[in-house]
């Protein structure tokens, strides 16, 4: 067998080329990932949920690399059950956990660096995401958490038409300056103590497991993957990409995200293996 994919690490867009509509692993994608993982192939996977869902959802699939969960802030061995966190909230109790705004019909939860989440105001919206995501939850006051345990906030709308990030603007303050928000669904908002560089994730994932950048292989399929994209050796994104993605990427699958464009890339290198054997 030829050692390229032995060789190379997959960084794999979990949420957006792995799982179905419904939240789930197909077994047909899981499938391929035992098939590649049989023939020597070595995978790690992004994603925006927290540690205890990656792993539910991954099940037996065993990763060769950290992860990036929590949206690529928490880089999470699941082979030691330890976290690194690339940017948290230290230092930010008084200025952002302790005035975060109480408007009706928003629910806030916290994402912490010890995997878990803490939901301080539930609504309608994040009761109905906890539940299609598996993800289980503690309830808690923000005043007795402290910052450097927060990886992000994220904010649910019941009513898509509240105007969010102009209440965080009023709400916040100055402390927006240093702090950046992304929609990640059209009910979510997800809140950081600041921007995460590829570079930065690259070497919470590839350094720890004994790759190169050149040895890294991304098939992305969200925006916040763009850096990494760029900076990998070899980049691939499915043929229904966002256009940045699909102009940093190196490669385009020919089947869409929901067609099983993962499945393409993984087969393809098992294929290009066994043919040099």
């Amino acid at each position: 067998m030829s050692n390229s994919i032995e060789n190379t690490l997959v960084l794999c867009d979990l949420d957006n080329l792995l799982l179905n509509a419904e939240g789930n692993l197909p077994q047909l994608h899981r499938d391929v990932l035992q098939l590649f993982a049989s023939r020597g192939g070595k995978l790690t996977v992004y994603s925006q949920r927290s540690p205890k869902v990656v792993r539910s959802l991954l099940g037996g699939v065993r990763l060769s690399a950290p992860a990036l969960v929590c949206g690529g802030i928490l880089a999470y061995n699941f082979a030691e059950g330890s976290g690194t966190a690339l940017c948290s909230f230290a230092g930010m109790e008084d200025s952002v956990l302790k005035v975060l705004p109480a408007a009706p019909g928003i629910g806030i939860a916290f994402q912490m660096r010890d995997g878990t989440t803490r939901v301080v105001r539930m609504s309608e919206a994040l009761e109905a995401h906890l539940r299609q995501e598996w993800t289980s939850f503690v309830l808690s006051n923000a005043a007795d958490v402290r910052g450097e345990e927060v990886l992000r906030i994220l904010f649910y709308q019941d009513k898509k038409q509240v105007p969010l990030t102009a209440l965080l603007e009023k709400t916040l303050g100055e402390a927006t300056v240093t702090l950046r928000a992304e929609r990640m669904a059209p009910d979510v908002v997800a809140l950081l103590p600041g921007g995460v560089s590829g570079t930065a994730m690259l070497n919470a994932v590839c350094p720890p497991a004994g790759y190169s950048a050149e040895q890294l292989t991304v098939l992305a399929d969200c925006t916040q993957m763009t850096e990494l994209v760029q900076l990998a050796g070899n980049s691939v994104v499915p043929a229904d990409a966002p256009a940045e993605l699909r102009l940093a990427a190196k490669q385009t699958t020919l089947t869409d995200h929901d067609a099983g464009a993962a499945a393409e890339l993984l087969y393809g290198m098992v294929r290009a293996a066994e043919k040099f054997a």
